[in-house]
């Protein structure tokens, strides 16, 4: 749960656009510390598009963006690069480099960011690895001799390399088995209140925003369309919202 009201991201009057699409179109959002927000949407109401909008990859039309109380816009490429160390990004399916080992892949920031020892770079990859619930045998491994469920695994131990405050998951359990995917929101919840993580996610995942999130937040019609507890977004007085979450599917979850 979250430990103070301190935003950790903070989004206004975000627009994006794709040529003549509008993409998201006056959002606003806030991130508070220690806590796990889930973002919901349909297909294509840009949830993904947003994440990645706040972590730099894509340059929104107008509007602002701010990551531990500084703009990201307004930032020297110094300020940008002592702000991109204090978060880390696991993107669906791990989005490791197939050519590169597991260790490899979690060295990679560590390498970019600092100059460390070549053994207190091994120590810190072996710890990761552990630390993710992987075998230590997986850190000599390939990203195409992995699972699935490891690979995330694999591109977790990476995002968290750098020992970042602030944790953004695109889709972590899409494509897990229920078991795997409930193993995977498990080890969310233990390294979100063992680490003392903020943590933005993206997902469809009913049962892991039931499971995980603090609160929860429901993209749609361009705009961000309410925020709050499980309980409050799903009284929310909308057509999508309904469906999502008292249609069918949403059986399992006791709302």
């Amino acid at each position: 749960m979250a430990n103070d009201s301190k935003n950790i991201v903070n989004v206004e009057d975000l627009v994006i656009q794709f040529g003549e699409t509008v993409v998201h179109d006056g959002v606003n959002l806030n991130v508070h510390s220690g806590e796990i927000v889930a973002i919901v949407g349909a297909s294509g109401t840009g949830k993904s598009v947003l994440l990645q909008a706040i972590i730099g990859l894509i340059q929104p039309k107008s509007g602002k963006i701010e990551l531990f109380d500084r703009e990201m816009n307004s930032l020297s490429a110094k300020e940008s690069l002592e702000i991109r160390k204090r978060f880390g990004v696991l993107f669906q399916d791990g989005a490791l480099f197939g050519s590169l080992t597991v260790s490899e892949n979690i060295q990679l920031p560590l390498l970019e960011y600092y100059n460390l020892p070549k053994k207190l770079i091994k120590e810190l990859t072996d710890f990761k690895i552990a630390m993710v619930g992987l075998e230590h045998t997986v850190g000599g491994k390939f990203p195409s001799e992995l699972s699935g469920g490891m690979r995330k695994r694999a591109g977790l131990a990476r995002a968290l390399a750098l020992d970042p405050e602030l944790l953004f998951l695109d889709e972590p359990t899409a494509g897990l088995d229920p078991i795997g995917a409930a193993a995977f929101d498990e080890l969310i919840q233990e390294l979100q209140s063992n680490l003392q993580l903020t943590v933005f996610m993206v997902t469809h995942d009913l049962d892991t925003i039931h499971t995980v999130s603090d609160r929860v937040a429901v993209l749609g019609e361009k705009k961000l369309l309410t925020i709050g507890s499980l309980a409050e977004v799903s009284a929310f007085d909308h057509q999508w919202v309904r469906e999502y979450f008292h249609g069918p599917r949403s059986r399992s979850l006791q709302l």
